[in-house]
Formats: C-alpha cells, sequence, structure tokens
C-alpha cells in the first residue's frame, strides 16, 4: 500500500474510496452476518439514542451478547469471551453501562467510561469501545485490530516506554505488530481518530465519523492483506484504482465438474438380443446357430427385459443342453417352450 494512504496525509477522495468499499462488500454477506452488521451499526445506536432522549441510556444484556457475537465473528475469536459476558446478571449490564454512559455526557474522554465498562466479566477496553461507539458513533471509535495497525503506521504509541514502532500497513512488509488492546493504546487510538476525523471533516465539507474511519480501516487492512499475497507492497500503481479493485477480494467458489452421461450399454448376448427385439422381432440365432425362441425366454426370465449376464449365460447352458437332449432324440432343432416344460 502506498505510503499517501497513511492516516496524516491521505486525501479526502482515497478516504471515501475505501470507506464506499465497506458498503459494497456488505451486500455479499451471508443473511445472519448482514443482520449482525444492521445490529451493530443502526439498531443498537438508535435504541440506545433513544433512551437517551428519555432520560437514562444503557443497553441491556442481549444487547451487550448481540455486540459481542458481531465482534467475534469480524475480528479475532475467542470461544471463552462470549461465555463470560453471559455469565453477567441482567441488573449488572444495565446499571454499569448507564453508569459508563452517564460518565460520557459530562467528559468526551472515554477513559473513565472505558474503565467502567471493564468492571463487567468479558469486557476489556476493545469490547468496552465498541458498546461507547453505540452511544456516540460519531466521536467514538470501535478498537478494532485494522483502525489500530492503519493510525499507528510507523508511529509510536504514546506512553509505550519499549517504544515499538507498530508494523501494521507499510511498505516493506513486516510481521504485525502484536496488539496487546490496552487501555493505553484505546487512549491512543481516540487520539488519532479524532485529529484524522476533524482533517477530513474540513477537507470534505462534511462530517466524517469515528464509524466512517472505522470501516475505511477495515477495507485498507483488508487490501493490504492481498497486496502482501500478491508481492505488490509498497508499489505505486500503475493506472488509477477503480473503487471495486480496492474492496477485499471475495471468496472464490469452487468449481463443479459435471460428469456426461454415458449412453446405456447394447445387450450382447443372444437371450438379451432377442429379449430387446420383442415377439415380432426378427430371427435371433445363438452361437451354434440354432434360432432362439421369445416366449421360452421371456417365460424363463420372468419379464421382457434383458437379463443379467450370469441369467444370460445359465439359460444359454440350459437351451443348450436340450437341444443336445433333442437331437439324440431325433427332434427338430428349434425347441419350443411347450416342449421344454
Amino acid at each position: 500500500m502506498h505510503t499517501k494512504l497513511a492516516p496524516p496525509t491521505i486525501s479526502y477522495e482515497d478516504f471515501k474510496t475505501y470507506r464506499t468499499c465497506y458498503d459494497l462488500e456488505k451486500k455479499k454477506l451471508p443473511e445472519k452476518f448482514e443482520g449482525l452488521q444492521e445490529l451493530r451499526y443502526n439498531d443498537v445506536p438508535e435504541v440506545v439514542a433513544q433512551r437517551k432522549k428519555d432520560g437514562e441510556a444503557f443497553l441491556e444484556k442481549t444487547e451487550v451478547q448481540s455486540l459481542v457475537e458481531w465482534k467475534l465473528k469480524f475480528g479475532t475469536y475467542r470461544p471463552s469471551l462470549a461465555k463470560l459476558v453471559a455469565s453477567n446478571s441482567v441488573e449488572e449490564v444495565r446499571k454499569t453501562t448507564a453508569s459508563a454512559f452517564s460518565l460520557m455526557s459530562n467528559n468526551p474522554d472515554p477513559s473513565k467510561a472505558v474503565s467502567t465498562l471493564s468492571k463487567l466479566k468479558g469486557v476489556g477496553p476493545a469490547t468496552a469501545s465498541l458498546l461507547l461507539s453505540c452511544y456516540d458513533p460519531d466521536t467514538i471509535p470501535f478498537f478494532s485490530d485494522d483502525l489500530f495497525r492503519w493510525l499507528h503506521w510507523q508511529t509510536d504509541i504514546k506512553g509505550d516506554t519499549k517504544k515499538r514502532k507498530s508494523k501494521g500497513i507499510e511498505d516493506n512488509g513486516n510481521e504485525n505488530r502484536k496488539i496487546n488492546y490496552t487501555a493505553k493504546e484505546y487512549a491512543s487510538i481516540f487520539e488519532k481518530t479524532t485529529t484524522l476525523r476533524e482533517r477530513l471533516s474540513k477537507e470534505a465539507g462534511e462530517t466524517i465519523t469515528a464509524v466512517d474511519i472505522e470501516k475505511a480501516a477495515y477495507n485498507m487492512g483488508k487490501s493490504a492483506e492481498a497486496e502482501k499475497a500478491s508481492g505488490r507492497i509498497g508499489l505505486e500503481p500503475e493506472a488509477p484504482v477503480e473503487t471495486k479493485d480496492l474492496c477485499p477480494p471475495s471468496p472464490k467458489r469452487r468449481k463443479t465438474r459435471k460428469t456426461p452421461e454415458r449412453p446405456p450399454k447394447e445387450p450382447t448376448m443372444p437371450s438379451s438380443i432377442c429379449l430387446q427385439k420383442g415377439p415380432r422381432g426378427s430371427p435371433t440365432y445363438d452361437e451354434l446357430g440354432y434360432e432362439l425362441d421369445y416366449d421360452y425366454i421371456s417365460k424363463v426370465s420372468g419379464h421382457p427385459r434383458p437379463m443379467s449376464k450370469s441369467g444370460e449365460e445359465s439359460l444359454e447352458r440350459k437351451q443348450q443342453d436340450q437341444r443336445r437332449k433333442a437331437k439324440i432324440m431325433g427332434r427338430p432343432d428349434s425347441v419350443t417352450a411347450e416342449e421344454s416344460a
């Protein structure tokens, strides 16, 4: 990915392109995933906004569980997280979220609210930021892996004494830096998101929300993964890239090969050929030159259809034995069904 897409230098037009890709990819999601997306970005924020107007904003336990399910589907999967969140009582979830949202109404800094929400079992800074984002989607960013790595492109984390470079989306293709999901890391995300949001809003002449930045960062991360796989990391595109080319590639569908239907095999045994011709068909002869009797073969086989190979061989041996007996006794060559009965 080219350095012009780094947060300090990205233009509004480039940002808008990646932001638009999110909506295009949303249409390809399975029905269940699409429902979780609708719940995270529309249903829950609207319900919380209405409760805020009514006097007290809070989240129900079922709403928190649905948001955590969304987080696990679209982020790092942790099997134990859902069980821990489910272990919180209904009253505890409602009381804690109400307290955290109350802190946000008096102070735009989310650090205290994050600490309050982290008292719930299974809720850390990342999940807490998700709950706060539903309370204030315009200014509070969700602590996603893609957002962290994009915002900290070759920069240090403020307050990080180890001074490790964040190797997220960068030109040389180094491995991604491990994310610790700490309060310090989220404080850095909030600060950088606010700076970027204010700059892009001024450039665009319209409000750019924290959710917009979150969605653009998601596609930044997916495009960086695609470039790394293709060996084009850090290369300047030779021609203008269309919006659809920047979207994450859709999973390839496995092609199924159709096996052509084989025509039914033609009968080879004389008895089967005789049955196939029918009672009014042309005469059929066996290997010794004797004419086969259709009525007799039909009676022995039980139905006017081709027999199995073993059945045909058994019938042929029986007919040959009868012909030898007829020849010895001076009877005619053709053995009828009545004579052999």
